[in-house]
């Protein structure tokens, strides 16, 4: 699976974004996929404050469609996660705090 998020976050560096951090969770991040199964990511960046929302989900399309993978990113930058982070019962909050939660860092993303 991490050979896919990094090929993931390579190809939104190709169109501009470069993600801070990225987080897998869901059913990949547990262990308990079946064939239908999509790949959940929260993915933080400071060019998501720039970027209109529709380009993107131009952009997080165009990269899964690279790879042929069913990937579903929420997108997010540092400062809303922080804020989110302090609000009880915010589905950031509860993504990041799960143990089976796999954080990806941007140095193990760059490298192919």
């Amino acid at each position: 699976m991490g050979r896919i998020v990094r090929a993931y976050l390579a190809e939104l560096a190709k169109h501009g974004i470069k993600v801070e951090r990225a987080y897998l969770f869901g059913s990949q991040a547990r262990g308990d996929t079946r064939p239908e199964s999509d790949i959940d990511l929260l993915l933080v960046s400071r060019d998501f404050a720039t970027v209109p929302v529709a380009e993107q989900w131009r952009i997080l399309g165009k990269a899964a469609l690279a790879l042929m993978e069913p990937v579903e990113a929420l997108t997010y930058t540092p400062e809303e996660v922080e804020a989110l982070m302090q609000q009880e019962g915010s589905f950031v909050r509860h993504i990041l705090t799960r143990p089976e939660t796999i954080e990806y860092h941007v140095s193990e993303a760059q490298k192919q």
